[in-house]
Protein backbone atom coordinates (compact mmCIF):
# COMPACT_ATOMS: atom_id res chain seq x y z
CA UNK A 1 0.00 0.00 0.00
CA UNK A 2 2.81 2.40 0.86
CA UNK A 3 4.39 1.77 -2.55
CA UNK A 4 1.08 2.55 -4.27
CA UNK A 5 0.69 5.82 -2.35
CA UNK A 6 4.30 6.75 -3.06
CA UNK A 7 3.81 6.13 -6.77
CA UNK A 8 0.50 8.03 -6.82
CA UNK A 9 1.89 11.22 -5.29
CA UNK A 10 5.05 11.34 -7.37
CA UNK A 11 5.81 11.87 -11.03
CA UNK A 12 4.71 10.75 -13.55
CA UNK A 13 1.43 9.71 -11.85
CA UNK A 14 0.98 12.89 -9.81
CA UNK A 15 -1.00 14.89 -12.45
CA UNK A 16 -3.47 12.02 -12.89
CA UNK A 17 -3.74 11.65 -9.11
CA UNK A 18 -4.61 15.35 -8.77
CA UNK A 19 -7.30 15.02 -11.46
CA UNK A 20 -8.79 11.96 -9.76
CA UNK A 21 -8.73 13.78 -6.39
CA UNK A 22 -10.65 16.70 -7.90
CA UNK A 23 -13.29 14.31 -9.23
CA UNK A 24 -13.56 12.54 -5.86
CA UNK A 25 -14.00 15.86 -4.06
CA UNK A 26 -16.67 16.85 -6.56
CA UNK A 27 -18.69 13.64 -6.07
CA UNK A 28 -18.36 13.91 -2.29
CA UNK A 29 -19.69 17.48 -2.52
CA UNK A 30 -22.62 16.24 -4.60
CA UNK A 31 -23.37 13.46 -2.09
CA UNK A 32 -23.44 15.84 0.88
CA UNK A 33 -25.45 18.38 -1.10
CA UNK A 34 -22.88 21.15 -1.40
CA UNK A 35 -22.94 21.06 -5.22
CA UNK A 36 -25.56 20.12 -7.79
CA UNK A 37 -24.71 17.18 -10.04
CA UNK A 38 -24.94 19.45 -13.11
CA UNK A 39 -22.77 22.19 -11.56
CA UNK A 40 -20.12 22.02 -14.30
CA UNK A 41 -22.25 20.72 -17.16
CA UNK A 42 -21.80 22.51 -20.46
CA UNK A 43 -24.03 22.83 -23.48
CA UNK A 44 -22.24 22.06 -26.72
CA UNK A 45 -25.14 22.82 -29.05
CA UNK A 46 -23.76 24.55 -32.10
CA UNK A 47 -24.35 25.19 -35.76
CA UNK A 48 -21.60 24.99 -38.30
CA UNK A 49 -21.72 28.04 -40.51
CA UNK A 50 -22.05 27.08 -44.15
CA UNK A 51 -20.26 30.22 -45.33
CA UNK A 52 -17.06 30.09 -43.29
CA UNK A 53 -16.70 27.14 -40.89
CA UNK A 54 -14.10 27.78 -38.22
CA UNK A 55 -11.63 25.63 -36.37
CA UNK A 56 -13.88 25.96 -33.32
CA UNK A 57 -16.72 24.27 -35.22
CA UNK A 58 -14.60 21.20 -35.87
CA UNK A 59 -13.40 21.27 -32.27
CA UNK A 60 -17.01 20.98 -31.11
CA UNK A 61 -17.50 18.05 -33.49
CA UNK A 62 -14.56 16.29 -31.86
CA UNK A 63 -15.97 16.87 -28.38
CA UNK A 64 -19.35 15.51 -29.47
CA UNK A 65 -17.68 12.45 -30.97
CA UNK A 66 -16.00 11.77 -27.62
CA UNK A 67 -19.43 12.11 -25.92
CA UNK A 68 -18.35 15.20 -24.01
CA UNK A 69 -21.60 17.11 -23.68
CA UNK A 70 -23.63 13.98 -24.34
CA UNK A 71 -23.04 12.79 -20.77
CA UNK A 72 -22.47 14.90 -17.63
CA UNK A 73 -19.06 16.56 -17.82
CA UNK A 74 -17.90 15.34 -14.42
CA UNK A 75 -18.93 11.76 -15.18
CA UNK A 76 -16.90 11.94 -18.40
CA UNK A 77 -13.95 13.55 -16.62
CA UNK A 78 -14.07 10.99 -13.80
CA UNK A 79 -13.82 8.08 -16.23
CA UNK A 80 -11.09 9.82 -18.20
CA UNK A 81 -8.99 10.71 -15.16
CA UNK A 82 -9.37 7.25 -13.60
CA UNK A 83 -8.27 5.67 -16.86
CA UNK A 84 -5.21 7.93 -17.04
CA UNK A 85 -4.37 7.20 -13.39
CA UNK A 86 -4.58 3.43 -13.87
CA UNK A 87 -2.43 3.55 -16.99
CA UNK A 88 0.19 5.70 -15.27
CA UNK A 89 0.27 3.72 -12.03
CA UNK A 90 0.62 0.41 -13.89
CA UNK A 91 3.05 1.32 -16.66
CA UNK A 92 4.88 4.52 -15.69
CA UNK A 93 5.55 4.35 -11.97
CA UNK A 94 9.12 3.11 -12.46
CA UNK A 95 10.01 5.73 -15.07
CA UNK A 96 12.19 8.60 -13.87
CA UNK A 97 10.99 12.07 -14.83
CA UNK A 98 13.55 14.86 -14.88
CA UNK A 99 12.02 17.37 -17.27
CA UNK A 100 8.66 18.18 -18.78
CA UNK A 101 9.78 16.64 -22.06
CA UNK A 102 10.28 13.33 -20.24
CA UNK A 103 6.67 13.43 -19.12
CA UNK A 104 5.07 14.69 -22.33
CA UNK A 105 5.23 11.42 -24.35
CA UNK A 106 3.74 9.50 -21.42
CA UNK A 107 0.97 12.06 -21.05
CA UNK A 108 0.10 11.99 -24.75
CA UNK A 109 0.04 8.19 -24.80
CA UNK A 110 -2.11 7.89 -21.66
CA UNK A 111 -4.43 10.71 -22.73
CA UNK A 112 -4.96 9.14 -26.16
CA UNK A 113 -5.76 5.72 -24.71
CA UNK A 114 -7.99 7.27 -22.04
CA UNK A 115 -9.99 9.18 -24.66
CA UNK A 116 -10.74 5.91 -26.43
CA UNK A 117 -11.61 4.15 -23.16
CA UNK A 118 -13.86 7.03 -22.06
CA UNK A 119 -15.59 7.07 -25.46
CA UNK A 120 -16.32 3.33 -25.23
CA UNK A 121 -17.52 3.42 -21.62
CA UNK A 122 -19.77 6.45 -22.07
CA UNK A 123 -21.21 5.36 -25.44
CA UNK A 124 -24.08 3.31 -23.90
CA UNK A 125 -25.09 6.39 -21.86
CA UNK A 126 -25.23 8.69 -24.90
CA UNK A 127 -28.60 10.42 -24.93
CA UNK A 128 -29.60 8.94 -21.57
CA UNK A 129 -28.90 12.19 -19.74
CA UNK A 130 -30.51 14.46 -22.31
CA UNK A 131 -33.36 16.43 -20.73
CA UNK A 132 -36.17 17.86 -22.81
CA UNK A 133 -38.09 20.57 -20.95
CA UNK A 134 -41.81 19.76 -20.76
CA UNK A 135 -44.54 21.71 -22.52
CA UNK A 136 -42.46 22.99 -25.40
CA UNK A 137 -44.36 24.92 -28.06
CA UNK A 138 -43.75 22.22 -30.66
CA UNK A 139 -45.26 19.54 -28.43
CA UNK A 140 -48.31 21.63 -27.52
CA UNK A 141 -49.41 22.41 -31.07
CA UNK A 142 -52.23 20.15 -32.15
CA UNK A 143 -53.47 19.48 -28.62
CA UNK A 144 -56.93 20.39 -27.42
CA UNK A 145 -57.80 22.66 -24.53
CA UNK A 146 -60.88 24.24 -22.92
CA UNK A 147 -61.68 27.96 -23.18
CA UNK A 148 -61.88 29.60 -19.74
CA UNK A 149 -62.43 33.23 -20.72
CA UNK A 150 -65.87 34.57 -21.62
CA UNK A 151 -64.91 34.60 -25.28
CA UNK A 152 -61.94 34.24 -27.63
CA UNK A 153 -61.33 36.82 -30.33
CA UNK A 154 -58.37 38.06 -32.32
CA UNK A 155 -57.53 40.36 -29.39
CA UNK A 156 -58.34 38.37 -26.27
CA UNK A 157 -58.79 34.87 -24.91
CA UNK A 158 -57.60 32.32 -22.37
CA UNK A 159 -57.76 28.55 -22.19
CA UNK A 160 -56.58 25.69 -20.00
CA UNK A 161 -54.70 22.65 -21.22
CA UNK A 162 -54.85 19.54 -19.05
CA UNK A 163 -51.45 18.03 -18.25
CA UNK A 164 -50.14 15.35 -15.89
CA UNK A 165 -49.58 18.15 -13.37
CA UNK A 166 -51.41 21.42 -12.95
CA UNK A 167 -53.37 22.68 -16.01
CA UNK A 168 -51.52 25.09 -18.26
CA UNK A 169 -53.14 28.51 -18.56
CA UNK A 170 -52.65 29.74 -22.12
CA UNK A 171 -53.27 33.02 -23.90
CA UNK A 172 -55.21 32.18 -27.04
CA UNK A 173 -56.60 34.03 -30.05
CA UNK A 174 -59.01 33.16 -32.84
CA UNK A 175 -58.84 34.66 -36.32
CA UNK A 176 -62.10 33.12 -37.52
CA UNK A 177 -64.96 33.90 -35.14
CA UNK A 178 -65.72 34.46 -31.50
CA UNK A 179 -65.38 31.31 -29.40
CA UNK A 180 -67.31 31.01 -26.16
CA UNK A 181 -66.37 29.88 -22.68
CA UNK A 182 -66.32 26.11 -22.34
CA UNK A 183 -65.66 25.45 -26.02
CA UNK A 184 -63.09 22.81 -26.88
CA UNK A 185 -60.42 24.18 -29.19
CA UNK A 186 -57.26 22.96 -30.86
CA UNK A 187 -53.93 24.78 -30.67
CA UNK A 188 -53.26 25.45 -34.35
CA UNK A 189 -50.40 27.96 -34.37
CA UNK A 190 -48.19 30.08 -32.15
CA UNK A 191 -47.25 33.74 -32.48
CA UNK A 192 -43.74 34.18 -31.10
CA UNK A 193 -43.96 37.98 -31.02
CA UNK A 194 -47.20 38.15 -29.04
CA UNK A 195 -46.59 34.85 -27.21
CA UNK A 196 -50.13 33.62 -27.90
CA UNK A 197 -51.67 30.52 -29.46
CA UNK A 198 -54.14 30.66 -32.32
CA UNK A 199 -56.96 28.17 -31.92
CA UNK A 200 -59.87 26.68 -33.87
CA UNK A 201 -63.01 25.04 -32.52
CA UNK A 202 -62.75 21.30 -32.73
CA UNK A 203 -66.44 20.77 -33.53
CA UNK A 204 -66.13 23.08 -36.54
CA UNK A 205 -63.29 21.20 -38.18
CA UNK A 206 -64.20 19.21 -41.23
Amino acid sequence: MSELIHAAINWPTLPATVLVAICVLYWLSVIVGVLEIDFLDIDLDFEIGSDSPSVLDFGFIGLRFLNLGEVPVMLWLSIFSLSMWMLSINFDSEIEINTLMDYLPLFLRNAGISLVVTKLITQPFKGYFQFTPPNQIETLLGKSCRVTSSTVTDQFGQAELETEGAPLKLHVRSEEEAIQKGDLVRLADFNTEQQVFYVVKINQES
